[in-house]
């Protein structure tokens, strides 16, 4: 098996475990699940996937894409996310961006991916809004 078929072999098995993790309604834009008492409850707002080309010199070399979900402190604060959707899109590009192109021959940690999204998320909505961020797929795509 070529090195690009056992990339994309590896990126199918992680999409299929993520997708056996999710809850079997799939991941909504927000979910509501009732509680036991004493535990909070979750809220989440899945955004759209953010794309990010890979260069050397001046040739592309790959694609680096992530589909990124947001878990909120409250459901009334979907509103909140979804207007400030383009905002935080375009921070989020810009950090993975940097984060990609200081690293163009590395593998790139899920961890640090999770980490520079979920602080740009915090700062362009709030800590109080924003708990964390989830990283349902990631797929780098060589040329």
């Amino acid at each position: 098996m070529g090195m690009r078929h056992h990339r994309l072999a590896v990126a199918a098995a992680l999409v299929l475990a993520l997708v056996a993790l999710a809850p079997a309604g799939g991941f909504a834009a927000e979910s509501e699940e009732a509680a036991p008492e004493g535990v909070p409850e979750h809220f989440y707002v899945r955004l759209d996937a953010i794309t990010v080309t890979l260069f050397d010199a001046d040739s592309v070399v790959g694609l680096y894409t992530v589909a990124p979900t947001l878990e909120i402190a409250e459901a009334g604060q979907r509103d909140l996310v979804l207007a400030k959707r383009s905002k935080l899109r375009d921070a989020m590009f810009i950090a993975l961006h940097n984060l990609v192109a200081r690293r163009k021959s590395a593998r790139i940690p899920l961890d640090a991916v999770k980490a520079h999204l979920r602080a740009v998320a915090q700062r362009t909505l709030g800590e109080e809004v924003v708990l964390d961020v989830f990283v349902e797929n990631v797929l780098r795509k060589d040329g």
